[in-house]
């Protein structure tokens, strides 16, 4: 039965954006001065799970650099909703909860404890300090709409939800996709979901490279066209290539994979020159050094073992005195390491993608609520929505942004 002269809202999943959303709907109320009960639902014995393996267990909880091209899938969507709770707003309201912050040089921006524990435990207390409900244990399996709010479960009632379930990625966390099958009967329109920030996995790679960690830059390109490229740590697996440069790229290695199309990396191992560059500058060691074995030869631009696998890629003896090197063979292992030819098979699964491509389409949401528009009184956050980021922080503050939008509409609505 409702509960009388007292809104009831439920929060479906006790992720960074749900709990996020909850603080916002209870300080919303408070200001508001209106009489809220606010239920968090969550699968896990507790909630927040997933936080607490962001950013390496660091939880880099934000950027100070963030542009539309931060944002795939709905980017202007979610860059529309980003610009009403910015990073410098994430920023204030994590101090506001005792939660100082640190930024690198790349704009990342961390808790100053660099512990992810940090923004959950500071999330959690808040959420105790406004009387929120935590409720673990609880997988919500079912949604019906009735005339004056929602029936959860069979037995919940909830005069107004927010779905903060995620998408797919780590399962093992609580993100299996349940968020989906609750829509599903209402009709919601998503599009495919895809693994997004995961490793590449690459057709005949060789093993010899597992364990090397080098820069790099991954281009990858499909029927002839550059479709995304970044620059960073590669690191080469048994399977491929990781690293952040192959989780930056990896959706769109993922989206062109799912549309049957075929999917190429080029790595250049010497990014940091040129390719004029990187030849002239391997003449003056063949002038300069004409002893030196072959292998040796790229030994001082990256690490041993990948040099003389590009090396033995040109069909070389390694045993040879670079001096007997012509110019053709310098061009040769010119192209080896600035553009290095891997065909992508297949990215890693949900199990070990960071966050999910794909979910609710951006036309489905009422941008000034997060309110879908099918469902008066449901509105949704995180990753749920057709909305990824880039790795550096993007991912959560797009919960946050979307939390604040859904956490404090719900209230003001009302």
């Amino acid at each position: 039965m409702k509960p009388r002269n007292k809104l009831t809202v439920a929060v479906i999943g006790g992720g960074a954006s749900g709990l996020a959303a909850a603080v916002f709907a209870a300080r919303t109320a408070k200001f508001s001065n209106k009489s809220v009960t606010i239920n968090v639902y969550d699968g896990n014995s507790r909630v927040g799970k997933k936080i607490l393996v962001t950013g390496n267990g660091r939880c880099n909880f934000t950027n100070e650099c963030i542009a539309p091209e931060n944002f795939h899938g709905d980017s202007l969507f979610a860059f529309d909703i980003y610009s009403r709770f910015t990073f410098s707003d994430a920023e204030e309201f994590f101090r506001s909860l005792g939660v100082y912050s640190k930024s690198d040089n790349a704009g990342r921006v961390y808790p100053m404890s660099f512990q992810a524990t940090a923004i959950l435990d500071a999330l959690r207390q808040e959420c105790k300090t406004l009387g929120i409900n935590e409720i673990c244990d609880t997988k919500i399996s079912d949604i019906k709409r009735n005339t004056d709010g929602f029936t959860l479960n069979g037995n919940i009632y909830a005069d107004r939800i927010i779905l903060a379930t995620g998408g797919k990625a780590a399962p093992v966390q609580g993100s299996d996709g349940s968020g989906f099958s609750l829509l599903r009967p209402f009709g919601i329109k998503c599009t495919p979901l895809l693994p997004a920030l995961t490793p590449l996995i690459c057709e005949n790679f060789t093993k010899s490279l597992k364990g090397v960690r080098a820069q790099g830059k991954i281009t990858l390109k499909s029927e002839g066209k550059v479709i995304s490229d970044d620059t960073g740590e590669i690191q080469y697996t048994d399977y491929g290539l990781s690293g952040i440069p192959s989780m930056q790229v990896s959706r769109f290695a993922a989206e062109g994979l799912y549309e049957k199309k075929p999917v190429f990396a080029y790595v250049d191992s010497a990014p940091f020159f040129s390719a004029e560059q990187l030849k002239n500058e391997l003449l003056n060691l063949t002038k300069n050094n004409p002893d030196m074995p072959l292998e040796m030869l790229l030994s001082g631009i990256m690490p041993k073992k990948l040099g003389m696998f590009l090396l033995s890629e040109c069909s070389l003896n390694l045993n040879l005195k670079i001096g007997k090197l012509n110019m053709s063979v310098i061009e040769k292992i010119v192209a080896a390491v600035k553009n290095k030819k891997y065909k992508i098979s297949s990215v890693k699964g949900f199990s070990d993608a960071q966050v999910t491509a794909g979910g609710i389409i951006a036309s489905e949401i009422n941008p000034r609520t997060m309110e879908l528009k099918k469902i008066k009184g449901l509105h949704v956050c995180g990753e749920i929505v057709n909305v990824d980021g880039d790795c550096g922080g993007y991912n959560l503050q797009w919960a946050w942004s979307s939390a604040y939008v859904a956490g404090t509409s719900i209230i003001r609505e009302n």
